[in-house]
């Protein structure tokens, strides 16, 4: 599909040179359109990406390109099992070699299994800021330890409310965790917004399967 689509455009492009050829267009201007219409494709690509707050959006280039592994990842998340979200972490994990994307997804895998002495090591390995700082922080809100669960090194303005949220969510105060998740939602943008919103949707879902909170009918 992916490739039927590129077809196409690369056929436009051609069928639009040839046409303005033939109107006696310069090739100065005909270079100019063409660079302008690459520049919005690229723009388009990153508002979707890390700018936008329109999800439906999001969902849609995920499952447009859920071949790719990191958005493989995403679509598992908000579609898929625990296990298949397991499975895609780990084609990241043998898939990247950059130490900073490996680790980052090795402790991710870790706190999903309830491994905390597995996403101590990999966050130790991450050695990028802020994901190490933010990976130690987690780890200082799920073991309750509030004073090391703050760091100046949290620069994405999603992060630190996400981490008080974990921390809510340890000590099972739901109106504090909602509160905290939102604010950490409503700051990120992008895919690393549809991350958050579902990240934060399963921890809700174990407090139901936990029975912490009622399932809804």
């Amino acid at each position: 599909m992916k490739i039927a689509k590129l077809t196409l455009f690369y056929l436009a492009i051609i069928v639009l040179a040839i046409t303005l050829s033939l109107a006696g267009v310069r090739l100065s201007i005909s270079l100019g359109l063409f660079a302008l219409i690459a520049m919005a494709m690229i723009y388009r690509h990153i508002h979707i990406l890390y700018r936008t707050n329109n999800m439906e959006q999001v969902d849609k280039w995920v499952k447009n390109h859920r071949k790719e592994p990191i958005f493989a990842a995403l679509y598992a998340s908000a579609y898929g099992t625990k296990q298949e979200q397991l499975d895609a972490i780990d084609v990241i994990i043998h898939h990247y070699k950059q130490p900073a994307i490996k680790y980052n997804y090795l402790f991710i895998k870790a706190i999903m299994e309830d491994n905390l002495g597995a996403a101590k090591v990999a966050a130790a390995k991450i050695e990028k800021e802020p994901l190490t700082s933010y990976a130690q922080c987690y780890i200082a809100a799920l073991e309750r330890r509030t004073a090391d669960m703050r760091s100046d090194q949290l620069t994405q303005p999603w992060m630190q409310p996400a981490v008080e949220a974990v921390y809510a969510y340890t000590i099972n105060d739901r109106a504090k965790f909602r509160q905290l998740a939102d604010a950490s939602i409503d700051q990120a943008r992008g895919i690393q917004k549809y991350g958050l919103l579902h990240n934060f949707k399963h921890m809700e879902e174990e407090w139901v399967n936990e029975g912490i909170i009622p399932r809804a009918t």
